[in-house]
Order: structure tokens, then C-alpha cells, then sequence
């Protein structure tokens, strides 16, 4: 198992992973970031050293993880590759980034990736959350999976195909969701209601989904097949063309469940 990490990226993801990892034991030996005082801030809190420059990148640590944005994991990669120093493991926390981004550098590669929206400011649940891992040789699975087990009891083995559908899905349930709250959020706000009132309903239909699949839980008149609701609502939504085209799409789809 590795017991000496670099983590590249300060943002979120990295932020929590390294913090993590730290917290559970295990040297972080640096901390990369395009910006220094973030390097420094978060090699503080993981007892490492900060650095802003990937020439100054030591070739102590067993695994690299690329804690970064998609579109910049090939050029650190390519940047590592003919530094000329990394024959270790390297890892990226993409959910859509297929590992075989890593092929053309390295010959142990992988992805380290946590399923969790993470805000800076607000403490990760590891113990809750769900990890993937994949390897793209044997050992090197074995190897990341027991260094996902020892920060997360929650942790699966999934392909690189499995992890975009997944990836999706989680844009759908988090992102997508929490989209539809602000809408609601807008309109209780336009129309002086606290958006208070709804977050226990919010809270229960979070409840039941974890009993029981979505589909069998639907409520309300699309469910129902009550059109008089149905089109009060969209008339009432005539003053957000948006938002109604929203509403009418997702009833439809109701309807047709």
C-alpha cells in the first residue's frame, strides 16, 4: 500500500483528499498548487511542503494524485512524464476522465475518485461517501483500493465506463436537483414565501429514496394524471418561460414513468 503521497491540486476535491489521508495517517510529502499561498495553506494544515512549481516536485512520494480540473490532467501528466523522474503510480479524481489518459507516460496508473459534492468550508463525511477506485494493472488496483479502504469503509471497484454513467447520474440527482431548489428558491422569494417552508418536504423525499426505488414513491398530479393542476401551474409559470419549459418537460416524462 502506499504510505507516501503528493497531492497535485488544492481545490475542493484536493483539499479534502489530502486533509483525509493526512488525518488517517498516511505523509503527505507535497502539496501542489498554481498558486502559492493555497499550496502553503493546505501543506500547513497536512504537515507537507507546498510548491507552485512542478520542477519542484520531489520523486519521494509512491503515489501521485492529480486532484485537478479534466482539461489540465493530460498537460501535468505530460509535464511529469518528461521531467523524467516519475516511474511511481499516478492517480487522477476525474468522474468522466478515462484513465487511459495516463497510457502514452506512465506504466502504473489509475483513478482515485470520491462520489461527493465538497465545499471547502464544510467538513467531507468520509465514512459516508463513496469511493472508486480502478487500476490499470492488478497490483496497482489491489494497491489504491487498500488505500481507499483505510480513509473510506465505502469504496468500489469500477471501470473507467462505469464511472462516466455513474458521473452522470450524480449530475442529475446533485447538480440537477439543486438546480430545481433555486428555481423554487427564486419563486418563493418573488412572491414573499420563505423557502423555509419546503425544506421539510425537500428532507423527506430524501428519506424515502433510501428505502425505496424513486419511481415508487412519485407523488403528485403527473403522477396522479391531474391535468387541471397541471395546467394552472403552467399558467402561473407563463411569467418564467424557463422555468415552465422545465416544468412541462419533467411532467411529461412523469406521465410517461
Amino acid at each position: 500500500m502506499y504510505s507516501k503521497i503528493t497531492v497535485l491540486g488544492s481545490g475542493n476535491v484536493g483539499y479534502h483528499l489530502a486533509k483525509r489521508l493526512y488525518n488517517c495517517g498516511h505523509t503527505i510529502c507535497q502539496v501542489y498548487s498554481r498558486t502559492q499561498n493555497k499550496a502553503e495553506k493546505l501543506a500547513k494544515i497536512t504537515n507537507s511542503e507546498a510548491i507552485s512549481n512542478l520542477e519542484h516536485l520531489s520523486s519521494n512520494a509512491e503515489l501521485y494524485i492529480l486532484a485537478i480540473k479534466d482539461h489540465g490532467v493530460e498537460k501535468v501528466a505530460e509535464k511529469l512524464f518528461f521531467l523524467n523522474k516519475f516511474n511511481k503510480t499516478i492517480a487522477h479524481t476525474s468522474g468522466t476522465l478515462s484513465s487511459s489518459i495516463f497510457k502514452p507516460f506512465f506504466d502504473n496508473y489509475g483513478v482515485f475518485y470520491p462520489l461527493q459534492t465538497f465545499s471547502t468550508n464544510k467538513t467531507a463525511n468520509f465514512e459516508r461517501l463513496p469511493f472508486c477506485i480502478y487500476g490499470n494493472n492488478p497490483k496497482t488496483e489491489k494497491e489504491l483500493m487498500q488505500l481507499a479502504e483505510t480513509i473510506c469503509p465505502n469504496v468500489h471497484l469500477i471501470n473507467d465506463k462505469q464511472r462516466a454513467i455513474l458521473h452522470v447520474s450524480a449530475v442529475i440527482v446533485n447538480n440537477f436537483s439543486n438546480y430545481l431548489y433555486g428555481i423554487a428558491h427564486d419563486i418563493c422569494k418573488d412572491h414573499d414565501l420563505s423557502f423555509d417552508i419546503l425544506k421539510p418536504l425537500i428532507e423527506e423525499t430524501a428519506q424515502k429514496i433510501k428505502f425505496q426505488n424513486p419511481q415508487e414513491i412519485q407523488t403528485g398530479p403527473a403522477a396522479r394524471g391531474d391535468s387541471n393542476i397541471i395546467a394552472k401551474h403552467i399558467e402561473f409559470l407563463s411569467q418564467y418561460p424557463d422555468h415552465q419549459l422545465i416544468y412541462k418537460l419533467i411532467t411529461k416524462g412523469i406521465e410517461n414513468w
